[in-house]
C-alpha cells in the first residue's frame, strides 16, 4: 500500500512540476497585449487617424474622379 502513495505522489509532483514549467500559453498572453496596446493607440490618436484618412480617402477620389472624367 504504501509503495502505492508513494507512486501517486511521485506522479502528482511530476504532473504539478511539469504543469509549473509549462510555456505554452505564454505566446497567447504576449499576443493578447500587443492587441491591447494597438486598440490603447487607436482611441489615444482617433481624431488623428480620422483626419489622416479623410484626406487620403479624399484625394483618392479626387484623381478618380480625373480619371473618369
Amino acid at each position: 500500500m504504501n509503495y502505492l502513495i508513494f507512486k501517486m505522489e511521485k506522479y502528482v509532483r511530476e504532473a504539478v512540476k511539469e504543469f509549473i514549467e509549462d510555456e505554452s500559453g505564454a505566446g497567447v498572453i504576449e499576443l493578447v497585449l500587443i492587441i491591447v496596446v494597438l486598440i490603447g493607440f487607436v482611441f489615444l490618436f482617433k481624431d488623428k487617424i480620422g483626419s489622416l484618412l479623410n484626406t487620403v480617402f479624399s484625394k483618392i477620389n479626387s484623381q478618380a474622379e480625373g480619371i473618369y472624367s
